[in-house]
């Protein structure tokens, strides 16, 4: 059991992603790395724009035209995903790796019922396993994720079903195949507070019954909190801090880190003006990679900073891409 825990399921290394825009190839992920072992829940949380969906459709070999990977690894329990053909890619899309989406409805088909997409997916993967018995496994699945008369939702259409509904529906596609990684992308953004709660235990006790890794994909900083035991913090394409996620939200080490926890409701400025990060990401065709990508927007900002992008650095147990702020301090 112990050796198990300290096996690494993912691991993303130097991975660089380039896509065409203005003229010129720009980085939209530089250099990013971290791992995840079985079991774990690793956070990625950050404004729109700074990497989070384009580092897991990397992992899926979903990027999307124009967009390559121009270095780095992408590994699975040791098997290096780019260097797969399409079709062995297949094999490993929704049976060892799964997505659940953001927006169920554009993730399910409109035409087809809901109970046949679950199947589907099962299919592709147990072709040998009767109509019959796929059908038995389908049902027990909408049952393990929490829905109700299952028999006739089987027959139902998306557009028949709640919001949280149909969100469970996906998730069962997910988790039909019980794959070792499930990657999360942002799947609560668009449920109400109470079925955003459910969703959230939902795949707490999923992680935790089939064992798998989950990369749950946020800027949702409370419901990282919530669900995950690593958080990578990432601003422009780079990860700019990453640590165990209690120890990093508590004393964050990075001022992008600090600036979005400061944004935050909650009883220590209630009743004051939420405190908003100046400035804004600047798009991929004015990013330069001779400086620190926050540096318009610190307010902390050092000579140094304009002219040399810091190396991530090992500070009391967490890493963080900083000259000045990377002590773990919080004030």
């Amino acid at each position: 059991m112990t050796e198990c825990k300290e096996h690494i399921r993912l691991a993303v290394k130097n991975l660089s992603v380039e896509i065409r825009t203005g003229g010129k190839d720009c980085k939209v992920l530089n250099q990013i790395s971290f791992t995840a072992k079985p079991g774990e829940i690793i956070g990625l949380v950050g404004e729109s724009g700074c990497g989070k969906s384009m580092t897991s459709l990397a992992i899926m070999g979903l990027l999307p035209s124009g967009a390559c990977v121009s270095e780095g690894e992408i590994q699975m329990e040791g098997k290096d995903l780019l260097s797969l053909s399409e079709a062995e890619l297949c094999s490993v899309r929704g049976g060892e790796v799964a997505m659940i989406f953001q927006e169920p409805m554009s993730a399910l088909n409109p035409l087809i019922p809901v109970g046949k997409q679950i199947e589907e997916c099962y299919r592709l993967h147990h072709k040998a396993v009767s109509a019959i018995q796929t059908r038995e496994i389908t049902l027990d699945m909408m049952r393990t994720v929490g829905l109700s008369r299952v028999e006739s939702l089987y027959h139902e259409f998306p557009h028949q079903l709640s919001g949280g509904m149909k969100q469970r529906i996906v998730i069962a596609m997910a988790l039909i195949n019980r794959p070792r990684l499930i990657i999360a992308d942002e799947p609560t953004t668009a449920l109400d507070v109470t079925i955003q709660a459910q969703i959230l235990e939902l795949l707490k006790k999923m992680n935790v019954e089939y064992g798998c890794t989950v990369l749950f994909i946020s800027h949702d900083l409370g419901v990282i909190r919530t669900v995950c035991d690593q958080i990578v913090v990432m601003y422009a394409g780079r990860i700019v801090e990453q640590g165990k996620t209690e120890e990093v939200l508590k004393t964050p080490g990075h001022p992008y880190t600090r600036g979005l926890l400061s944004s935050i409701a909650g009883a220590k400025n209630k009743g004051e003006e939420l405190y908003s990060i100046p400035g804004y990401v600047e798009p991929l065709e004015k990013r330069e990679e001779n400086r620190c990508p926050f540096v318009k927007r610190c307010e902390r900002a050092q000579e140094v900073c304009h002219i040399t992008c810091p190396d991530m650095k090992e500070i009391q147990g967490r890493k963080v891409r900083c000259f000045y702020e990377g002590d773990g301090r919080s004030e």
